[in-house]
């Protein structure tokens, strides 16, 4: 049971300090302090919810639906890859220091994997945005944590 609840701690700090994108981290601001992941909230649902939000807030244009759809397909299938890694790893046997060390660093590598994947559907999608619309990426974006 412990082991359940540190991958869940592992879970909502790597979400909360913007991982996956910060459409998916707004839904945590969104509902006051603290991480909800203890209540088995779906991260793939919460993020196709702020997504469609995001969405409707910029007004995409049917000229922005491509990139849009990029950016939006490659932020849920990280998400979904994210839960998968921390389902998968609240299942794995009682680990030594070291080997939770490597466990931690191989996270680490996949938050950097994320990121990367996502860097060029951001920036395609922001240079089709127009100015407005650029600004309410910007405050969504604002709230990811570092």
């Amino acid at each position: 049971m412990k082991k359940m609840q540190k991958m869940i701690g592992v879970m909502c700090v790597l979400i909360g300090s913007g991982m996956i994108a910060p459409v998916y981290a707004d839904d945590h601001v969104a509902d006051g302090p603290g991480c909800k992941m203890h209540q088995h909230h779906d991260p793939v649902a919460n993020v196709e919810k702020r997504l469609a939000g995001l969405k409707e807030e910029l007004k995409i244009t049917p000229e922005q639906e491509p990139v849009w759809a990029t950016y939006a397909e490659k932020t849920k299938r990280n998400v979904q890859e994210m839960k998968d890694r921390m389902e998968a790893a609240a299942h794995d046997q009682a680990q030594t220091a070291p080997e939770r060390f490597d466990r931690h660093i191989a996270l680490m590598r996949d938050r950097l994997a994320s990121f990367e994947k996502m860097d060029d559907a951001l920036k395609q999608l922001y240079a089709a945005l127009t100015a407005e619309q650029k600004t309410v990426v910007d405050r969504h974006f604002a709230k990811m944590h570092h």
